[in-house]
């Protein structure tokens, strides 16, 4: 089993973060896993992509071409990725954000508001954390529980006070996608 991943949106996200947290529950979960990390210049604002590939054997490279699971957070991601899921691949993305319709009949599109959810518990920057719980949720990658524990692990002295806000966003994230008619965001 291989599964690629590539997390695109722009920088100040927490793309890599994200990349990284999924990373890092992979190995909590005993599995091989590359995380390759990609920004603009600009950093803040700018392009900010990453890939993540998870495996039950050793990966020979971290290159992805097509992918898997495509995670996004911007209209502009939305568009220039959405072309390398391989049919039947998986697109979770920020319905708050995203708009555009889908262009592809071949994937499975999990429209997650993580921007909204984030608004509703006063920081709107764990949207990411909402697309994480969902990808949790949807892909079978990673458990709640490594994902929850990985969160310890990454997130730095600085910042260690919003754990228990980014484990409360995770569950709804991945609430939603297990059941996105009864969640109640």
């Amino acid at each position: 089993m291989e599964r690629r991943t590539i997390i695109a949106g722009s920088g100040g996200q927490g793309i890599l973060f994200l990349g990284k947290l999924i990373a890092c529950a992979a190995m909590r979960d005993n599995k091989e896993v590359t995380w390759f990390p990609s920004y603009g210049a600009e950093i803040r604002g700018g392009t900010a992509t990453c890939t993540v590939i998870v495996s039950s054997d050793m990966i020979g490279s971290p290159v992805v071409k097509n992918t898997d699971f495509l995670i996004v957070m911007n209209e502009a991601s939305y568009a220039k990725f959405q072309g390398r899921l391989v049919p039947g691949g998986t697109l979770i993305y920020d319905s708050s954000v995203i708009k555009s319709p889908l262009q592809r009949t071949d994937i499975i599109s999990i429209p997650v508001p993580a921007s909204d959810m984030a608004a509703t518990m006063k920081n709107k920057r764990l949207a990411n954390m909402a697309l994480i719980g969902a990808f949790s949720a949807i892909s079978g990658l990673i458990s709640l529980e490594a994902l929850n524990n990985a969160l310890a692990d990454v997130t730095s002295t600085s910042r260690r006070n919003l754990l228990a806000i980014n484990k409360e966003i995770i569950l709804k994230g991945y609430s939603l996608a297990k059941d996105p008619k009864g969640s109640n965001n």
